[in-house]
């Protein structure tokens, strides 16, 4: 076992050493299956706010500030063919580090601009002053662009490039410069050695991570001058800095924490000198602006930290950086699996990974991920939700959501494959589930499915995908998807639509006997010890009615207790749905009034009984489901009991929560009609109800004698969409009692059944 210092070295180091470490011949480079430079601007401004905090301090009779800016993780194995310096793949740190070169080019920028803002100084200050900016010209420079010298011979690089755009060599024939911060940063430099002149990079309005570049850069330039170029004692006009931080006045250059940053201070042969510089700019407001540009640029070289963790091994380099918390959003566990199997495809017979099968998978993974979810923690996220469904649709496992976890398991999958088809099998069902979830999960994906099933079993899609997103149940995504991958061989599209509206249906009826979840996860991962794929694409799908025979197997166990119908509504009936989930009412409620009319028998009750089914009554559809006029849970009976309602319906407690107390309306009503006395709720509901306008609007005026007023949004959508037809039953109801809420739950449940119990086979 090699001891731990040939393992890893740490070095906690300022700014400008880390740029100029190994002697200043470093280049950092960003891997290949980095994200790219895409902080927004509240990261940035983060940065910026930390570094100028800590400068603000030096002004404090503490004359000692650092700003510590985490853990960078550097791996030097695989140097660059063609570099002669010491080549540092960035593992973690690609973000920070990127961020302080482009704030050393916007010191570089603002300095070049305001460095003849002397002219009000005394001579011996002027003078020393341009010795200071010379200096922190050349510093600054050292941390853009790095120097190789051969005999007499000086070649030039950026400090940070990104593979495989980019190749660092001696020789012009050698370097080239394709990625957008290695060509900007050598631009760069090579303008500002030939000329004063402001430099204007070549942009490319179509390139998007360009633009996010630019658009980063330019925001740090503007930091820079509104932040601090410009303080209390320089006017400004217009746009005001968008950092919040103290800032530091001319009267402060004189303190001794300030003072100490001075490099050059000392070229004056004498302290009576020395002070009479310092009382100048102290003095002067005018060069206020270039003296802090300078005193930062000193702080941000000399006093921001860094720790640097070098590491000869990449997957080291990942387990340190699992283990520190360092900041910015890490790597996600598909972003580090990516090199592996670059890797793998490079030393197999095609040695290449462009244009191999892998590459095609990740491109389909990436655009399911990266192109959709652009915000790293949303990406994060997802990612590893989507490796949870891996796992279990894979081999039936249950992973965690621990990021350590996650990238060990793909990486021991990767491994564990036999040979080359199988290792491009898991890349390839990472991308299938990737894709699945964007298409079935994503609530937005889920509205555009008449694209993908442009016949009759998008709606079935759309509702039941939308109702098993709205639950929240993504443990059902893995058998979904299974379902899902034989239909895209089979193309028998029936099957699939009938296999998510049966575990919708399970869904439905397993939550409203245990009204919670009541451990329906563990019996979805138990499922998928059966349904899995298998390692070695060994498990057979079974037949749908064989599936459905498992779902009604489950909730036959003891603990869930339905066997048919009659059990299903006895147990349902005490259950107090509305305090567990409001779409689970919302779907039992619809499912009651599909193809349901008011019994004319029975106040308050529904019936099929000689009912023929037609469009304007059919409920059980995706449009329904996302109509504005069905969206809230709301109770008839109020939570809290107030005047007028019927004491046993709060003894027991529960009985105001069963779902024969609730009803459904366009939105949450205000208080005056939601805790209103039945005598008076039944106008408002009668309102909703009205056939007619006029009928409407004298319920409205019986409504507001009594003290009832409507939304003004509520009344807009009856007048555009008409009435709430599925209240009908509710608004004949004479008095609103214990009794009427159970005859009403028994009566919706029975129905709501019907409906439900033969996408299961019952």
């Amino acid at each position: 076992m090699r001891p731990v210092s040939d393992i890893f070295k740490a070095e906690a180091d300022n700014f400008e050493n880390t740029m100029n470490s190994h002697g200043g011949d470093v280049g950092f480079r960003v891997p290949e299956y980095q994200r790219t430079y895409d902080w927004n601007k509240e990261n940035i401004k983060r940065l910026l706010e930390d570094c100028l905090n800590g400068f603000y301090y030096l002004s404090s009779p503490n004359n000692e500030s650092y700003t510590f800016l985490g853990t960078l993780i550097l791996v030097s194995e695989n140097p660059e063919p063609s570099f002669d310096g010491t080549s540092l793949s960035i593992v973690d740190g690609q973000q920070r580090l990127t961020t302080l070169t482009l704030l050393c080019c916007a010191l570089i920028e603002e300095l070049f601009l305001r460095q003849d803002e002397v002219c009000h100084l005394q001579e011996a200050t002027i003078s020393w002053i341009k010795r200071e900016i010379e200096y922190i010209h050349e510093r600054l420079f050292d941390c853009v662009r790095g120097q190789l010298r051969r005999r007499d011979l000086i070649a030039r690089f950026p400090r940070v490039v990104r593979l495989p755009d980019d190749n660092r060599g001696f020789s012009p024939s050698e370097a080239e410069y394709r990625s957008v911060i290695a060509n900007f940063l050598i631009n760069f430099a090579n303008h500002y050695s030939q000329s004063d002149s402001d430099f204007i990079p070549a942009t490319s309005e179509n390139d998007v991570e360009a633009g996010r570049f630019f658009q980063n850069y330019k925001y740090i330039k503007e930091q820079v001058k509104l932040g601090i170029y410009k303080g209390d004692d320089t006017p400004t006009a217009g746009k005001q800095s968008e950092l919040d931080h103290n800032q530091i006045g001319h009267e402060d250059f004189q303190k001794s924490g300030l003072r100490n940053l001075f490099e050059k201070l000392n070229t004056l042969p004498e302290q009576a000198e020395k002070d009479r510089a310092i009382s100048d700019i102290a003095s002067n407001s005018y060069s206020s602006g270039l003296i802090r540009i300078m005193l930062f640029s000193h702080y941000v070289l000399r006093s921001v930290i860094l720790t640097r963790v070098e590491t000869d091994d990449e997957d080291t380099a990942f387990d340190i950086f699992d283990s520190l918390n360092t900041t910015g959003e890490p790597l996600t566990a598909i972003e580090t699996f990516k090199p592996r199997v670059m890797s793998f495809e490079r030393n197999t017979e095609n040695a290449s990974y462009s244009g191999s099968e892998s590459a095609r998978q990740f491109e389909r993974l990436e655009a399911n991920l990266n192109d959709i979810y652009l915000e790293t923690d949303k990406r994060q996220k997802e990612t590893k939700e989507l490796l949870v469904t891996f796992a279990l649709y894979l081999e039936g496992r249950k992973l965690p959501l621990n990021l350590n976890s996650q990238r060990s398991y793909l990486r021991l999958k990767f491994e564990e494959a036999a040979n080359s088809n199988f290792k491009r099998r898991i890349v390839r069902l990472l991308a299938d589930i990737a894709e699945f979830r964007q298409t079935y999960w994503n609530r937005d994906s889920i509205r555009t499915l008449d694209s993908i099933h442009p016949n009759s079993a998008s709606d079935w899609l759309k509702l039941c995908c939308t109702v098993i997103s709205d639950m929240k149940t993504s443990l059902a995504i893995p058998i979904m998807a299974r379902f899902w991958a034989q239909y895209q061989q089979d193309k028998i599209e029936h099957n699939f639509a009938d296999a998510v509206k049966a575990i919708t249906a399970f869904l439905i009826l397993r939550r409203s006997v245990t009204g919670n979840t009541g451990r329906i996860d563990s019996d979805f991962r138990k499922m998928m010890g059966t349904l899995c794929i298998g390692l070695n694409d060994s498990n057979s799908i079974p037949s749908l009615d064989d599936f459905k025979k498992i779902l009604r197997e489950y909730l036959a166990v003891r603990r869930i207790g339905v066997e048919n119908k009659d059990t299903w509504v006895a147990k349902v009936c005490e259950v107090p749905l509305a305090e567990h989930s409001q779409p689970l009412c919302r779907f039992l409620l619809f499912a009651a009034s599909n193809n349901a009319i008011m019994d004319q028998e029975k106040p308050g009750l529904l019936t099929r009984e000689t009912v023929i089914p037609s469009d304007q009554l059919a409920y059980l559809n995706y449009s329904k489901w996302k109509d504005d006029k069905y969206a809230t849970v709301e109770h008839v009976a109020p939570v809290s009991n107030s005047d007028g309602w019927d004491e046993e319906i709060y003894s027991p407690l529960d009985t105001h929560n069963l779902i024969g107390n609730i009803i459904l309306l366009p939105q949450k009503e205000n208080s005056s009609v939601g805790n209103a006395p039945w005598a008076k709720k039944k106008i408002f509901y009668r309102a909703l109800v009205a056939e007619r306008e006029p009928e409407r609007n004298s319920q409205f005026e019986k409504a507001k004698e009594e003290g009832l007023t409507f939304k003004n949004q509520t009344i807009d959508l009856l007048n555009a969409q008409g009435r709430l037809d599925m209240l009908d039953p509710i608004a004949k109801v004479n008095r609103w009692t214990k009794s009427t809420i159970q005859k009403r739950t028994k009566n919706i449940l029975q129905l709501a059944w019907d409906e439900i119990s033969p996408w299961l086979g019952y």
